[in-house]
């Protein structure tokens, strides 16, 4: 047995954050709100589709930047008033999966090669499984991997550890052979809530300087970099074990 690699979608594997822009874009425009600065959505977005259209709701725009909640309060409107964002981002998004994504140069031939080198593969994302299924197939990423897990599939999303969990134990892994591949908070704060290593990534979302104290196993700057790391750091965990 080698070992399980887990990966975030957005900002890990895959661009995606301009047509996640646009869909927002266009849910904002449909509730009558003027559109926002990107890098005022690009803030919200890895904590799930719900919460990105919650802070990203024109009734909070009087809020931006400065009082809007931080990742761990509550979105201060109404569930019905974010479920109707919620709805209008996933009919304007499901027109928009392939318009701009794309997948990060290098990423698809290093997660070929590391399944036919005997890997176990995943991606656990926090979002829906079936766009990030539909991506996977337009972007022909889909055969490497063995399971998917979006937010939905194990009843809860990062950072909490659920989907993690779920995944060892569909892939009958233990927690010392897996390596969660991530380029946010969630990533890291689910690996370490499971009991797997993680790895960070640097060309996502979130900011190398913020990535470091968090404590990931490594910090990849490369898709190069990441892959020897990854065949290194699950290749000593099987000698240790």
């Amino acid at each position: 047995m080698t070992g399980g690699l887990f990966f975030d979608f957005d900002g890990t594997l895959v661009d995606t954050f301009d047509d996640i822009i646009e869909g927002v874009q266009r849910a904002r425009r449909a509730l009558d709100g003027p559109p926002l600065d990107p890098r005022e959505i690009r803030r919200h977005i890895g904590w799930g589709a719900r919460r990105l259209m919650g802070l990203c709701h024109p009734r909070l725009d009087p809020l931006r930047p400065e009082r809007l909640p931080d990742a761990e309060t509550p979105v201060p409107l109404p569930d019905d008033e974010i479920d109707a964002a919620l709805s209008l981002f996933r009919r304007h998004y499901a027109g928009l999966l392939l318009r701009r994504t794309r997948a990060y140069p290098g990423v698809p031939e290093m997660c070929a090669a590391l399944a036919r080198d005997g890997f176990s593969l995943a991606v656990i994302s926090n979002k829906p499984e079936h766009f990030v299924r539909q991506v996977m197939a337009g972007l022909a990423l889909t055969d490497p991997f063995r399971l998917i897990v979006g937010c939905e599939t194990a009843g809860r999303a990062k950072p909490d550890p659920a989907p993690i969990a779920f995944a060892l134990e569909r892939l009958g892994l233990p927690a010392q052979r897996c390596i969660m591949i991530g380029d946010g908070r969630q990533d890291l704060r689910a690996a370490q809530a499971a009991g797997v290593s993680a790895a960070a990534v640097a060309w996502g979302l979130v900011p190398e300087a913020e990535l470091i104290p968090l404590g990931p196993a490594y910090l990849a700057r490369t898709v190069p970099e990441l892959e020897t790391w990854l065949r290194q750091a699950v290749r000593a965990a099987a000698y240790r074990s």
